[in-house]
């Protein structure tokens, strides 16, 4: 068993990589409250039940020194914190430091189906679906978009739509995060819950969801930056699936939309390093429903003592999720959609003392704030050239790899 704030029996390596594999995923018993994070490497686990110290604020270096500094007081040995910042990090992020937690590797795909029983739960059933706004009306924001790129006032801008769901029982994370992981093997899946009332007990709600996207991971000195822009939609005949592919390579929107992404991210990460590397061109790579093109970057920190929040912060939010110029685009965000994001689009991760951790994007993820009801949630980037269809259907398409999930 972990000691307070102490890691598993089965360590791991600086780079997050176990030294031994995995028998299973790190989900028994989880319930509302509990903590998880996984990415391609390695799995964090918290019971919230056993206490957990919360903060409530800003993301700020203080702010976060100062729930760090809790944990130093409470003797905490090796302090985990997990976050979430949201869309806009002017508004309180939630910060929590469970007093004890579990990491593991990643399991093996053998090992999740002999080492992980299914839920003897059947899946939930979904009695009610109610599109924010409806699908025509966010083909409407788009032409309002497509007019301010014909006046020149934006290049980019990401529009974001909602579905409130409505099961027949309530949510089983047992079944729903082994599905996810499952869909999201290089990905970044999450439950994380929010403690918005200072109860140390009862989260408002939580956040899960599984995110393709690395913002920021940081080893030390070394930070690793992987931002995606430009999609496309999979299909299940590899002949046209291998077409998608190949035209997503060469798509002058696409590419013009994802190259808007890594020239901002360039800019701001320059002052804050030694060596960056930034590849010429993307890469396309695929999850369950879609094509991405994909941008590696790597760098060594002039100051290792930026952590990966610092860096995560200073360049969220990129025009992978707000648009470019990113100012104008998230007024104007702010302006066309009817809700507000809250932690969609915003950051989701795990830091330590020392500020080594892992930040993603928090996309392909629901708000979970009671039993039985979700609230799902999907953007598109829009550029001139756009066809209002093609955004309603992108959305639609990165909303099912929840939807599957659920039901």
């Amino acid at each position: 068993m972990p000691t307070e704030s102490g890691n598993s029996t089965n360590t791991t390596s600086p780079t997050g990589q176990a030294d031994t594999p995995a028998k299973g995923w790190l989900l028994d018993e989880f319930k509302v409250g509990d903590f998880f994070f996984a990415s391609p490497n390695t799995q964090y686990r918290a019971r919230g039940k056993e206490g957990v110290l919360s903060s409530y604020k800003p993301a700020t270096s203080a702010s976060v020194q100062a729930l760090f500094e809790q944990a130093r007081q409470r003797g905490i040995s090796d302090p985990l914190m997990f976050g979430l910042v949201p869309f806009d990090s002017t508004d309180a992020a939630s910060m929590a430091i469970p007093l004890r937690y579990e990491s593991d590797g990643i399991p093996a795909a053998s090992a999740v189906s002999a080492g992980q029983p299914a839920s003897s739960n059947a899946k939930p059933k979904i009695v009610r679906r109610e599109p924010v706004p409806a699908p025509q009306e966010y083909g409407d924001m788009v032409r309002k978009a497509l007019t301010l790129f014909a006046q020149g006032e934006l290049k980019k801008v990401v529009l974001a739509r909602a579905m409130d769901i409505e099961l027949d029982r309530p949510l089983d994370y047992e079944r729903l995060l082994p599905d996810l992981l499952s869909r999201n093997a290089h990905g970044y899946t999450f439950a994380v819950p929010i403690w918005a009332n200072g109860d140390q007990t009862e989260p408002t709600g939580v956040m899960v969801g599984a995110s393709p996207e690395l913002l920021v991971r940081r080893e030390g000195d070394r930070i690793y930056v992987n931002p995606l822009a430009g999609s496309i939609g999979r299909s299940s005949d590899p002949d046209i699936d291998r077409e998608r592919r190949e035209g997503l390579a060469c798509s002058e929107k696409d590419l013009r939309e994802h190259s808007y992404v890594v020239s901002d991210i360039e800019r701001i990460l320059r002052p804050y390093c030694d060596e960056l590397e930034v590849p010429a061109g993307p890469s396309v790579i695929g999850t369950d429903t879609l094509w991405h093109l994909s941008t590696y970057i790597t760098g060594r920190l002039r100051d290792p003592s930026v952590t990966a929040l610092d860096l995560s912060c200073a360049l969220h939010p990129t025009p992978a999720i707000c648009g470019h110029p990113t100012a104008a685009a998230f007024g104007h965000i702010r302006d066309l959609e009817p809700f507000d994001r809250e932690y969609f689009a915003g950051l989701v991760g795990w830091q330590r003392a020392n500020g080594d951790g892992e930040w993603a994007l928090s996309l392909r993820c629901a708000l979970h704030t009671d039993a039985n009801r979700l609230r799902l949630y999907a953007g598109a980037g829009t550029v001139a050239g756009s066809d209002p269809d093609s955004e309603i259907a992108e959305t639609a398409t990165k909303m099912e790899t929840f939807m599957r999930a659920i039901s």
